[in-house]
């Protein structure tokens, strides 16, 4: 079964926007996974492996944390671009060796697996006792690339799955709220409307539209936050143990 690599944060990737580019496609959710990751990157180290990869959109983050970056995805991943992935392979089925990682990251991939439970044994295998899992959890967005849409995560079920995979669960980022969604949601519509040959005439007035709708749902977000209706969770754990059938 051939299951693109990517997700509801993957589609923002390839608009590498920075941290402040609120006149931007999705800006408003970008703002916040990179600031989610900014927090998380303090327990990344040695040799982390990006599952999912896509084209490497936080790839800088890491880099004064560790000593290499490798990335994995799909070859029929849409999302890839110009900065390729070092190996192709299925999250599931990583080829290499037990222990070979300090780190692993996976961004906006948990939900295109039928069994997610797969890939964090995968995840457990090829990290180091006590090794790093930086793994984001959505939890409130639209159905996506059908019919390859599986699952959606609280957080108490991202816990559940992790500590079973023989993980431990050091910290637990929220990424984004209600109002976050609700604004992710506008600027789909907006982007509909900016297509096709009126697009000349479109462009400009949507993008002053970005700025109003990201920059008002962000400060309603702020204002009015609440950690049970969350675009998604961004999760640290440790390897805590190896599973009984790991090799």
């Amino acid at each position: 079964m051939a299951v693109t690599a990517v997700g509801p944060l993957d589609r923002i990737r390839a608009v590498r926007a920075t941290r402040w580019s609120f006149w931007k496609f999705n800006w408003i959710i970008y703002s916040k996974m990179i600031a989610a990751l900014e927090r998380a990157s303090v327990h990344a180290t040695g040799r982390l492996l990006d599952v999912g990869c896509g084209d490497r959109p936080f790839e800088d983050l890491f880099a004064e944390r560790v000593t290499s970056y490798l990335g994995t995805d799909l070859r029929a991943s849409g999302y890839l671009g110009a900065r390729r992935p070092d190996v192709f392979s299925r999250s599931e089925a990583l080829p290499f060796r037990a222990g070979a990682f300090d780190t692993v990251l996976g961004l906006s991939m948990l939900t295109y697996l039928p069994e997610p439970g797969a890939m964090l044994a995968e995840a457990n295998r090829v990290l180091v006792p006590g090794g790093a899992l930086l793994l984001e959890f959505t939890q409130m967005v639209p159905l996506h690339d059908e019919p390859w849409d599986f699952f959606r995560f609280t957080r108490y079920g991202a816990r559940y799955l992790l500590e079973r995979a023989g993980f431990e669960v050091v910290e637990v980022l929220p990424v984004g709220g209600l109002w976050t969604r609700v604004g992710m949601s506008t600027i789909a519509g907006l982007n509909r409307m900016n297509r096709g040959p009126t697009r000349v005439l479109t462009e400009l007035p949507v993008r002053l539209l970005y700025c109003v709708v990201q920059l008002g749902c962000e400060l309603l977000d702020r204002l009015w936050f609440d950690p049970r209706e969350v675009v998604g969770h961004l999760v640290v754990a440790r390897k805590a143990r190896a599973l009984p059938d790991a090799e």
